[in-house]
């Protein structure tokens, strides 16, 4: 049994299946406003199988920081599994990316995940006008250096992403994610609105639904849903997933807010 909470993080791109072809234009340079998240902000989420507490998931974002020149955000994700659980199934994850302020793509990537027997870590390294990902550690000549499409985003970077946009229910849109050595597209459909009940209070909120679009694991077992509070913010409360063995749920325990830097257009 793999338990990733960063399936619910990263907004289930880790699960999509490999061998996806599809065309992408030239990169031009883009600005983003980002008046949603910003430094500062943590979440605090209640991991559960079915009515166990398996542990608990961090989300924060810092920064800015500079990388190679350029201001990066840096966003961190981690889980862990609560005593109790670890005694059969230990789950130790931390997922780190820096995504331009300004452009609002991924620059590197990094995680390293221990669940159960399972353990994998990996380093990635973006140079977006060149269109390619770089992998340090891969011992693969083939896959060491890979084509991404322009603004390409990692499976942390791209639910950050996502907050940025206007979510308005029926108006679904597409987001290029890069893992694994490879390149998927990502539909996230955006449903209804509703009322969630979280251990961190109420919110009015809106639903998310990540859906692949080709063949894929959560296609055949089950379906991710994110509610994502219906302000400015997008604040995820409470995420979850069907899987074989059952449902996994991230639910807000806490949280801290942070400030939207401002950053001007340099492409004017």
């Amino acid at each position: 049994m793999r338990i990733s909470t960063l399936l619910f993080l990263g907004m289930a791109a880790s699960c999509f299946a490999y061998g996806s072809v599809w065309e992408w234009g030239d990169y031009e340079r883009r600005y983003v406003e980002n008046d949603t998240w910003g430094p500062g902000e943590r979440l605090v989420f209640s991991v559960e199988y079915g009515i166990i507490k398996a542990g608990t998931a961090t989300l924060s974002v810092t920064g800015p920081v500079d990388h190679e020149g350029l201001l990066a955000y840096r966003i961190t994700a981690e889980a862990r599994s609560n005593p109790a659980f670890s005694s059969f199934f230990e789950v130790r994850d931390v997922n780190e990316a820096l995504l331009d302020i300004v452009q609002l793509h991924s620059l590197t990537y990094m995680k390293s995940l221990q669940e159960g027997d399972y353990s994998n870590s990996e380093e990635m390294y973006f140079d977006q006008e060149a269109g390619f990902a770089y992998y340090p550690d891969e011992d693969d000549p083939d896959l060491a250096v890979m084509p991404i499409p322009p603004h390409a985003l990692d499976v942390l970077s791209a639910f950050f992403y996502a907050r940025t946009r206007e979510l308005v229910p029926g108006e679904n849109f597409s987001i290029d994610v890069h893992v694994d050595n490879d390149n998927y597209p990502m539909e996230v459909r955006v449903l209804g609105r509703e009322r969630i009940r979280t251990r961190a209070g109420s919110f009015n909120c809106i639903q998310l639904q990540p859906v692949l679009r080709g063949e894929g694991l959560f296609n055949q077992q089950g379906e991710i849903f994110i509610w994502v509070t219906d302000d400015d913010r997008h604040m995820p409360v409470l995420m979850s997933a069907s899987i074989v063995i059952g449902e996994i749920t991230c639910m807000l325990e806490e949280y801290t807010t942070g400030t939207p830097l401002e950053v001007e257009n340099p492409f004017q």
